[in-house]
């Protein structure tokens, strides 16, 4: 799963009243050990942190299912966008420093950002970039950042030709694009790079000694958890560890590197709103000012603030933000008002991360006698007969015994999405193969005939399904382009529109 931000299956009822009682953490022990097992959860880090002090924390399952190493509270994973409450953070810092404003212009520090509305060009504030409120839907652009050669600057000025779909600060749009433009603006006004400024103003003063911000590093660690996937997410397939994906690009939304006990000095920072042993981290302003909602949102989550997401729990406001990349699923939570944060770290594709915060939240905030295991498995198991049931309907609706209407050479040729970059498509040993040259190391395979003129697309990629490319023609049966369907929620494959 990419950068994702996710929207727990089950919005997890609460109970009213608050518990008097100190929380069972021995029973939460084995809640947490049997969630792990029902939800085939490869390896999982849980911590609680109270009144400043990690007070309990565990590991449970495998850093790597294929070895024998656990996974311990020091075990680190890829945090992905929880990574965007650094960033934030970071340009909080810079409007501490006096350096730039919250109502600042993007323009006036990057003369270059543009937009595909010069209005919202002109307009699009700082804090516009960090509360999904631009006018691209969920996820636009992502396709620019994953596994691709782009650097930061090009992702975004080709992302700049996108069209928006909604109006400018009117509806929510979960953007990754417009947090690694808030990496740029960091540079450009710190002089540093992200990866620098975050080491330096942020890992170091918190004492953040196994949290890195390049996967590179990693090589100097022990105990690091390994991301599992089941290949072109088939629920039948085993389910395997893959390398780490450096995505350089989409630094700022993503990037860091982490583990529960790094994060616990993290998370009680912002528990004790923004103080560090009880001296400022952050102004009271900007504590304010990242931790408030500036979109509404409708559901589960009352609004999105900067880097973070705002939800009600049992009368007790919640801070939090999860994340997904491929191979990993993490949320953390933090109550200021009661001086508590959860964290919850996965190294496979299972939502345990959410039940296992909600339950730990219910402990503090509620009774104590909410299952949330029990109540999202049932709601998982009809997700997963809805995907069965639209596997079997693609393969139904396969027309058997057809060919292609043109000799395989005839598809062969260099193709051009605006937006995206090249795509190239060869014929070896009677076989078709086309290459994403932008992701050349994930987005390659061959293409095997479907049906008519479309083509199964296998790609290289562990993580996404197969894909199927179909062709288009004018009306001399010339071909003309072809698009592409690629079921994912997190990449908007559909939007490609290649021209020969």
């Amino acid at each position: 799963m990419s950068l994702r931000t996710f929207l727990p299956v089950a919005a997890l009822a609460c109970t009213l009243h608050a518990s008097a009682q100190q929380p069972d953490l021995n029973a939460l022990d084995t809640y947490i050990a049997d969630a792990v097992v029902k939800f085939d959860q490869p390896g999982l880090a849980v911590g609680i942190v109270k009144d400043g002090q990690l007070v309990w924390s565990k590991g449970y399952g495998k850093l790597d299912l294929a070895k024998p190493e656990p996974v311990t509270p020091n075990s680190i994973f890829f945090v992905a966008s929880i990574s965007k409450a650094f960033t934030a953070c970071a340009v909080g810092l810079l409007v501490d420093d006096g350096k730039l404003a919250w109502n600042d212009p993007v323009i006036k520090h990057m003369p270059w950002f543009s937009t595909p509305n010069p209005y919202v060009t002109q307009h699009m504030m700082v804090k516009d970039l960090l509360c999904h409120r631009s006018g691209w839907i969920t996820f636009d652009g992502d396709l620019l950042w994953y596994g691709t050669n782009y650097d930061q600057r090009e992702i975004l000025q080709r992302h700049a030709h996108e069209p928006f779909t909604h109006a400018f600060r009117d509806e929510f749009g979960y953007s990754n694009l417009m947090y690694i433009a808030a990496a740029q603006l960091i540079e450009a006004v710190s002089g540093k790079t992200w990866d620098a400024f975050i080491t330096e103003r942020i890992l170091q003063p918190l004492g953040m000694t196994r949290t890195t911000v390049e996967t590179a590093d990693l090589v100097r660690f022990t105990d690091v958890a390994l991301p599992h996937v089941r290949k072109g997410q088939d629920p039948a397939a085993p389910q395997r560890s893959m390398p780490y994906q450096s995505l350089q690009g989409a630094d700022g939304a993503t990037g860091i590197n982490s583990c529960v006990t790094d994060l616990a000095k993290w998370d009680a920072m912002w528990a004790d709103e923004g103080k560090v042993n009880g001296k400022p981290f952050l102004s009271p302003a900007t504590y304010s000012t990242l931790t408030s909602s500036h979109l509404p949102m409708g559901g589960r989550r009352e609004g999105a603030a900067l880097g973070w997401f705002l939800e009600e729990n049992n009368g007790h406001t919640v801070i939090t933000h999860s994340g997904g990349m491929p191979g990993f699923i993490l949320n953390h939570a933090v109550v200021p008002d009661k001086d508590l944060a959860v964290i919850a770290l996965g190294n496979g594709e299972s939502y345990s991360v959410f039940a296992i915060t909600n339950k730990i939240l219910d402990l503090y905030l509620g009774d104590g006698k909410a299952d949330p295991v029990a109540d999202m498995l049932p709601r998982l198991k009809k997700r997963d007969e809805r995907e069965a049931k639209r596997r079997a309907d693609r393969l139904a609706a396969r027309v058997p015994k057809t060919k292609p209407s043109l000799p395989l050479g005839s598809y062969a040729g260099t193709y051009t999405d605006k937006i995206y970059g090249t795509a190239t498509i060869t014929e070896v040993n009677g076989t078709l193969q086309i290459t994403f040259q932008p992701a050349k190391d994930l987005l390659t395979g061959t293409l095997g005939h479907w049906h008519y003129d479309t083509f199964q697309w296998q790609h290289a990629d562990p993580f996404l399904e197969p894909g199927y490319i179909t062709f288009t023609f004018d009306a001399d049966h010339k071909v003309t382009g072809f698009k592409v369907d690629l079921h994912s929620p997190d990449f908007h494959f559909y939007k490609l529109d290649f021209k020969r």
